[in-house]
């Protein structure tokens, strides 16, 4: 079996990395390496930015590997969207904005339920399998 749901919501997940990327280099360049670990705005921006690295794969990831076992593909879309959402979810509520704890709170908590299912999924699959 192909994998083809997935892709989708890699690609898209991809591609916020670029933006988030993009913006932890035009906080560095405002600061020009000085300030650096004070400048609260590229502090944000990199907390921002490892965050998505350290949770995104690991879900994309596991969605991959439930894909290959045969989840239904509106499982994965589910999952994808979800996905998606937080991490914009979080991003967004990183900013100083009204309502941004909630935003980022929500995001994150977001994150951790797509990771969870998909954790799930695969040990589910896996015990499936063997019986």
């Amino acid at each position: 079996m192909l994998i083809h749901t997935t892709l989708i919501y890699a690609g898209l997940l991809g591609l916020l990395l670029i933006v988030l990327s993009f913006n932890v280099m035009q906080n560095w360049v405002r600061v020009t390496g000085e300030g650096h670990q004070t400048d609260r705005a590229m502090r944000r921006a990199e907390r921002v930015l490892s965050s998505f690295v350290e949770y995104v794969p690991t879900c994309l990831i596991l969605m991959v590997l439930i894909e290959l076992k045969g989840a239904p593909e509106s499982v994965l879309h589910i999952m994808g969207i979800a996905l998606v959402f937080a991490r914009i979810l979080h991003a967004y509520g990183s900013n100083e904005v009204a309502g941004a704890g909630l935003m980022r709170f929500l995001g994150a908590q977001i994150t951790f339920l797509v990771l969870t299912v998909a954790s799930i999924a695969c040990i589910y699959s896996y015990t499936l399998g063997r019986i």
